[in-house]
């Protein structure tokens, strides 16, 4: 009996040794402000919602089994704060959801819904998320820069362990009929050490259903409607890209972004080519003034874009921000800023005033 009692001890005792190396992490990011778009199909149109970062929310854990390996998990769900709805309609965590092992030797195996590599290795870098301004994202999010729900379902990734401050991600996404009708494969290789860090990375994807009705404010692309709000199907779109970040003194920072996506429909096919930069100069421990543009071409049209804003930190996790974002398109396509109404001409301009709050 006695033996019993000190077996049941020491399982009680391994247990809460364990449950107590375990954890779990709710955190998430709300945006809210008031955005002027001097051109939504020739209208002036004053609207309330997220643009420095995408609203969400999201749960990550992990467990310590032991040997220095360890359990996974994170559940993320991206919401827009103006109305409380979801992104994507009917999904409980629309950005990502997975689990898996990682070991400190070995690496990170994963399961689940994941990002795509574009967004989770090249975003960091791009004036879209430094600037806390989304509208800095490129033409109809087409190189997946910005997470709008392009998440890669029945997926498997695996990430290497860090080797003189470079890793290695490899991903790849099963077709599925019901939930994605085509393939996808996703690889990057990331270097960060000190004030500099780099990726690159590479994106494949069959029968993409794209939503580009805003995105770009054409009636079709490559040949395909769009009328009546009609989805687009790229059955091929294969994304490369190259960005890097690096913190020249204390108060300046510099980052770049360069991208090629190549596009097919069932009929056509082209390609968009974007180059971005941005600086951001703090004036002061709390302010920073940021300024970021990019060229983007996209089959016979040419988008210019710049942006100036000014970010003021309450504390490390509430700002305050005012921007001004000017698109410019030279050629067949019209002036159309990710999230707003597309133009119905070549200039758009938007003026926005916000907070934002992560916790």
């Amino acid at each position: 009996m006695k033996k019993l009692y000190l077996g049941i001890l020491v399982i009680s005792m391994s247990c809460a040794s364990a449950w107590a190396q375990s954890s779990m992490t709710l955190y998430g990011s709300i945006d809210e402000g008031v955005t002027f778009n001097t051109n939504a199909q020739g209208s002036h149109t004053a609207t309330v919602g997220p643009v420095a970062v995408p609203d969400f929310y999201g749960f990550r854990g992990t467990e310590d089994l032991g040997n220095q390996l360890s359990a996974v998990f994170a559940l993320q769900n991206g919401f827009k704060s103006n109305t409380g709805q979801g992104t994507i309609a009917g999904d409980a965590f629309s950005q990502f959801a997975w689990v898996g092992l990682s070991s400190p030797q070995y690496g990170t195996l994963t399961l689940g819904r994941q990002l795509d590599l574009a967004a989770d290795a090249l975003r960091v870098n791009a004036n879209g998320s430094i600037q806390y301004n989304f509208y800095l994202f490129h033409p109809a999010n087409l190189d997946n820069l910005g997470i709008t729900g392009d998440s890669i379902n029945n997926s498997v990734k695996y990430a290497t362990p860090n080797f003189g401050g470079f890793s290695a991600t490899g991903l790849y996404g099963f077709d599925d009929s019901s939930t994605q009708p085509g393939r996808v494969y996703s690889a990057d290789v990331v270097y960060s050490h000190g004030p500099f860090r780099a990726s690159a990375v590479y994106t494949s994807w069959r029968n993409h259903v794209i939503n580009l009705v805003t995105g770009l404010g054409q009636s079709s692309f490559l040949r395909e409607s769009l009328a009546g709000g009609a989805l687009f199907t790229a059955q091929h779109q294969d994304i490369a890209g190259l960005s890097a970040f690096y913190k020249a003194t204390d108060k300046l920072q510099l980052h770049g972004v360069a991208t090629q996506v190549n596009l097919a429909s069932a009929a056509d096919s082209t390609r968009m080519r974007t180059v971005e930069l941005g600086a951001d100069y703090s004036t002061n421990f709390a302010n920073a003034v940021t300024l970021g543009g990019y060229l983007s071409w996209l089959g016979e049209t040419r988008y210019d874009e710049v942006g100036l804003g000014d970010t003021y930190s309450l504390s490390k996790r509430t700002v305050v921000y005012a921007q001004v974002t000017y698109q410019h398109a030279d050629g067949v396509g019209n002036a159309a800023m990710p999230l707003l109404a597309a133009a119905n001409g070549p200039n758009q301009t938007a003026f926005r005033v916000g907070v934002h709050h992560f916790f």
